[in-house]
C-alpha cells in the first residue's frame, strides 16, 4: 500500500519563490567583471546547487584560477544585493501552503541556499513561520542530488521518509527527494520545461496550485 502523506517538504528558489532570474544576475554580474559572460549551459548545471557547488562549476566551466571559496564569497554579497526587494512568491505558493496547514500535514522547508539568503527570502516573501522545521544548505554534509537535505528534513518534522512529499524545481532536487525515499512533485521552470528526468518525479506539475488535486487524489483530506 502507499504510505500516508503526513508532511510536505518545499524547496525554495525556483519552487516557492521566483528567485532564480536574480540569482542569475548576480552570477552575470560577477563573471563580467571578470571578462565572462554567462551561458545557459553553465547555469543549467547550477540550478538546484549550493553556493559553493556553483562556484565550482563556474571555475570549472571557464578556467578560473581563482579559489572556490573566493568566488562563492564574492557571490553571496552580489546575491543579496540582487534579491532584496526583488522577491515575490510563484503562483499557487499561498494556496498550497494553506491547503497543508488545513490538512494537519507537518511541512518544512529544504534549501540549498545559505541561512541568511533564506532568511532575507522568506521575509521579503511573507513566508516566514510557515514552516515547522527547515533546513538550509549550510546543515548538510552533501547537497542536493544527495538525498541529505530531505533526510534532515524529515528526521526533525520526526516523520518516516515515505510519508513525506518533497516539492521541487530542479533535476539535482528530484533526484534528491527520490534518493530519499519521498515522492515528489515536479514542478519544472522554463529552464527545464522540455527536460525529461531519469529516474521520473512522482508527478509533473504545471504550478504549486496543481498539487491540490493530486493531494485530494493522495487521499489527503483539505479542510
Amino acid at each position: 500500500m502507499t504510505p500516508q502523506v503526513e508532511a510536505l517538504i518545499f524547496d525554495m528558489d525556483g519552487t516557492l519563490v521566483d528567485s532564480e532570474p536574480f540569482a542569475a544576475r548576480a552570477w552575470g554580474e560577477w563573471l563580467g567583471q571578470h571578462g565572462h559572460t554567462l551561458r545557459d549551459d553553465v547555469l543549467g548545471q547550477m540550478y538546484g546547487l549550493r553556493l559553493l557547488e556553483g562556484a565550482a562549476v563556474i571555475r570549472r566551466e571557464y578556467g578560473l584560477v581563482l579559489p572556490v571559496e573566493e568566488i562563492a564569497h564574492a557571490q553571496d554579497s552580489l546575491r543579496i544585493a540582487a534579491l532584496r526587494g526583488n522577491l515575490k512568491p510563484l503562483p499557487g505558493a499561498d494556496v498550497v501552503l494553506a491547503a497543508g496547514r488545513a490538512a494537519g500535514l507537518r511541512m518544512a522547508l529544504a534549501t540549498s541556499s545559505l541561512r541568511h539568503h533564506a532568511d532575507l527570502t522568506l521575509a521579503e516573501t511573507a513566508l516566514t513561520g510557515l514552516f515547522d522545521v527547515e533546513v538550509t544548505g549550510d546543515e548538510v554534509e552533501y547537497g542536493k542530488p544527495a538525498p541529505d537535505i530531505f533526510l534532515l528534513a524529515a528526521e526533525r518534522l520526526r516523520m518516516a521518509p515515505s510519508s513525506c512529499v518533497v516539492f521541487e524545481d530542479s533535476p539535482a532536487g528530484v533526484a534528491a527527494a527520490l534518493a530519499a525515499g519521498m515522492r515528489c512533485l515536479w514542478i519544472p521552470g522554463p529552464a527545464h520545461a522540455a527536460v525529461t528526468l531519469d529516474p521520473a518525479p512522482t508527478a509533473r506539475l504545471e504550478d504549486l496550485g496543481e498539487a491540490i488535486a493530486w493531494l485530494t487524489d493522495a487521499g489527503v483530506t483539505i479542510n
